[in-house]
This record gives structure tokens, sequence and C-alpha cells, in this order.
């Protein structure tokens, strides 16, 4: 498993959820799930760390601004939820996610401001854990670790320094802009 077939598969299970936004981390949950049953345990679990990886590369505060400002508001959990939103969008969303958060203002789930929970999968989340309790029968509080370093294809673009401001998604979220800067003013002012 390396990150290509880790992407591959993401992208096989969005797919496979369809197009439409409502239930979707129902269904790219299902969907990953089914996907992963056919591979053997090791083989989830070796998934299951790229898949962090590619959660963990996100974690930064200019997607923590967009985060919280498409979502009205985000905490640490909450944020967890979006950085596997972001992977579920696919990997063309998420890179261009990398390179510039504010690009998240021209999603079609964001424009529409549809159900903006889109972008926040739970579920999907913790996909490859719900394949691993399928394949083993046993429940499992957290995911195998194979032993062996991830090491992500390309590396990753560098943030934006802080403070900023995220113009498109302000202008989208005007009233959440002002919340974000009353109460995160290190991260805009």
């Amino acid at each position: 498993m390396d990150e290509q077939q880790c992407w591959e598969i993401i992208e096989a299970a969005r797919d496979d959820a369809g197009q439409a936004w409502d239930h979707l981390d129902e269904r790219l949950e299902h969907t990953l799930t089914r996907h992963l049953v056919k591979l053997s345990p090791p083989e989830v679990a070796r998934f299951a760390e790229f898949f962090r990886a590619l959660q963990h590369r996100v974690n930064r505060e200019d997607l923590f601004m967009a985060a919280f400002l498409i979502h009205h508001g985000c905490d640490d959990d909450g944020f967890g939820d979006f950085r596997a939103g972001l992977v579920g969008l696919g990997r063309d969303w998420y890179t261009r996610a990398l390179q510039d958060p504010d690009v998240l203002a021209e999603h079609p789930a964001v424009r529409a401001r549809a159900d903006i929970s889109a972008l926040m999968l739970a579920g999907f989340r913790y996909a490859p854990e719900r394949a691993l309790e399928e394949l083993t029968g046993e429940e499992y509080d957290g995911y195998y670790d194979s032993g062996e370093p991830v090491r992500l294809d390309d590396p990753p673009p560098q943030a934006a320094p802080v403070p900023r401001r995220l113009e498109k998604l302000a202008a989208l979220f005007p009233r959440q802009q002002a919340y974000l800067r009353e109460l995160y003013p290190q991260l805009t002012e």
C-alpha cells in the first residue's frame, strides 16, 4: 500500500458514493468500508496509516480558519471531521485546499450553502477501523500500526503565514469572520 493506492481507494469510494451532498458522510463511510473489506487486515491497517497521514497534513491554522468560517465555528473534534472531509472530497479538492484554503469558497456545497456538514465526515474518518472490525470480528480502540513509516509522495505546500484573512470565505460568511476575529485575533489580524 502506498499513497497512490490509498487515493485510488478513496476516489473509488467517492465515485460510488455519488455526487449528492445529503448524507454524504454515511454514504462515504459505507462505500470506503466496502472497498476496504476486500483487502487483508494488514493492508487495511497500512491504508489507515496513509489515511491518517493525509488528514494530519491538513492540520494547519489556515485550514482551521476555513473550517471555522464554513461550519459557523469549529472545535478540535469538528476540525478532525473537517480534515477527514477534505480527504473525502478527493485528491483534486484536497490538493487545491492545501495550496490555498480560500479555494473552498468555490466548492459547490460551500457556494450553495447546501448541507455544509457535507465537509464534516465523522463516519468516513473511522471507516478503516470499521473495516478492520468487520474483517477480524474484533473491536478496536484505534488503528493498527504496521510499524513502517508513512511517506507521502509530495512535500506539503507551505501554509500561508498567519495572521491571514481568507477573503472569499470571509465574503461568504461575514458574521463568522467577525466571530473568528473576535475569538482568534492572532489568526486574522
